[in-house]
């Protein structure tokens, strides 16, 4: 399972670079190596799977978190296109796109103790624990892709139905810091 991940709240044109270099070498590299690196062995042993976990950002171009939601797209991206490439060696690939999960990602994806956490509502929280049991039980039912909590579940059909044009229109009311 590749479960790293790191994300930067905050608007582009202001984020440190080294984090965000962090960002694209921990989400993206470090996944995509590590992958590449045991799927020789996984393939000639046989009876393997590939858990990535990736995000329900994934489907969203976020406004300040454009960097993490671009790398969770190639997260869930990478793991379709894999799963399709490993399907004659029946090494199941699934891409695990949670909303919010209480852990310590919040805390280091703010980027100082006077800055706007994540925009996640209480209610749409997801029990990590939820996210464990909801993703091995879709790995036995070898899907493609889960969104963990039926509330993620439902965000994830109406964002996908919903025409780009219209996401960005609505994502350009996010909320802004005064001043």
């Amino acid at each position: 399972m590749n479960n790293a991940g790191l994300g930067d709240y905050g608007e582009f044109a202001t984020a440190d670079w080294g984090k965000l270099e962090a960002m694209l070498h921990v989400n993206i590299e470090a996944l995509t190596h590590l992958t590449h690196s045991l799927l020789p062995h996984m393939i000639r042993r046989g009876g393997a799977a590939i858990i990535n976990v990736s995000s329900l950002a994934s489907v969203l171009p976020i406004p300040d978190f454009a960097v993490y939601a671009a790398t969770k797209a190639y997260v869930t991206s990478f793991s379709e296109a894999l799963r399709i490439e490993l399907k004659e060696h029946q090494i199941p690939v699934l891409a695990v796109c949670p909303g919010p999960v209480k852990t310590e990602f919040g805390e280091v994806a703010r980027r100082d103790e006077n800055s706007q956490g994540m925009p996640a509502k209480e209610f749409m929280y997801v029990p990590k624990e939820q996210v464990v049991a909801e993703s091995l039980a879709a790995l036995d039912r070898r899907a493609a892709r889960v969104y963990p909590g039926l509330k993620t579940a439902v965000a994830a059909v109406v964002l996908c139905a919903i025409p780009l044009v219209i996401l960005r229109f609505a994502l350009g009311f996010r909320p802004r810091k005064n001043g």
